[in-house]
């Protein structure tokens, strides 16, 4: 009897594991797709206005889901409420994130491509994640974190080194390189700060609303100022293509992050973390087949280096592996335990 227990309780962790994995690789064809969908209209489209219009639809999911769920976390008069101080900060990690991330990897995505963005934006959470870990939350890492940043930052030059070619050429490429690095660092540093009021139990949708609505009124003062508040202008020059592929990419955003959020429930972080990195490896098919972009070897080489880079960093050392358990109350994006691991994982919104 005691056998068969261990068996079926063998085969109910294996085929979570499974459905884990799945809504990982989900999550990584998910982000993938997002960026395939900024960058067939990056050329045309204000970034701006663009990263504006994506956003929308995250906002009225997280919206709804407030009106619906109405959070204690957000009610003043519970016991639970987070303070207007929280609510100042998941609003400003939004603006680092919503507008100045998302703009930079717009930006990125039409300087340098969708392969050379997706790595050095990957590159970026895992470079930003270490630092921000480190250095702002106190949390140091570990030996086995050092190595990857190291092979990561390795990678990382290797897949600049094409835009090196020539100067005037050279020159856009690094910047759009540089833009798309940063976009990254840009995502952890807002997720470093949301994790600090998802510690708390039940505050996921607080956080996501709370930082979209920050985000959301950031971009919408940028575009009015850009534009001498004329909307009517910045908007009659995009088609409704346009309008629709960036809706699309932020419905599809939508996807990926309820996908990574699932994952954790069903497997360990370690996976979750690792297969979420081979969004470089899907960036860099569809921008061979659909873009037709020239994939330099150097390119497809450093990629590799980053995600072996991504992969050593979730090695945990043997007393952390016993505890790494995802907790099922607590639906952060990666993990909810207090490493550079989260931080670094959790930044693709």
């Amino acid at each position: 009897m005691s056998d068969q227990r261990l068996a079926t309780g063998w085969v109910r962790t294996r085929s979570a594991a499974s459905i884990g994995a799945l809504l990982a690789l989900l999550a990584a064809a998910s982000y993938a797709t997002v960026n395939a969908l900024l960058r067939s209209v990056a050329a045309d489209v204000d970034p701006f206005a663009g990263s504006l219009i994506r956003q929308i639809p995250l906002l009225v999911i997280a919206m709804a889901a407030l009106i619906i769920l109405r959070p204690a976390a957000l009610r003043p008069r519970s016991v639970d409420f987070i303070g207007p101080k929280m609510v100042i900060v998941l609003m400003v990690a939004g603006v680092v994130s919503f507008l100045v991330g998302n703009v930079f990897l717009f930006s990125g995505l039409n300087w340098v491509g969708l392969a050379v963005a997706t790595a050095a934006s990957q590159g970026g959470i895992v470079l930003g994640g270490t630092l921000v870990s480190a250095l702002v939350l106190r949390e140091p890492p570990t030996r086995w974190q050092l190595v990857g940043v190291i092979v990561v930052a390795v990678g990382l030059a290797v897949v600049a080194s094409p835009g090196f070619g020539n100067v005037q050429a050279g020159l856009l490429a690094v910047i759009g390189f540089l833009l798309s690095l940063a976009a990254g660092v840009c995502y952890t540093i807002s997720n470093a700060a949301s994790r600090t009021v998802q510690r708390r139990p039940r505050t996921f949708i607080t956080a996501l609303a709370m930082t979209n609505l920050g985000g959301i009124i950031a971009l919408t003062i940028a575009v009015a100022v850009r534009s001498g508040g004329r909307f009517d202008l910045v908007y009659s020059a995009l088609t409704t293509s346009q309008i629709l592929v960036l809706i699309l990419a932020g419905a599809v955003n939508a996807v990926a992050l309820a996908s990574i959020t699932l994952a954790v429930r069903f497997t360990t972080v370690t996976a979750v973390s690792a297969l979420s990195s081979l969004v470089i490896v899907f960036g860099i098919i569809i921008a061979w087949l659909v873009f037709h972009e020239n994939i330099a070897v150097a390119v497809i080489v450093g990629a590799a280096i980053i995600i072996v880079g991504v992969v050593i960093a979730q090695v945990r050392p043997r007393a952390a592996a016993a505890v790494d358990a995802p907790d099922l109350d607590f639906p952060l994006e990666i993990n909810h335990s207090a490493d550079a691991i989260q931080v670094m994982e959790e930044g693709r919104k």
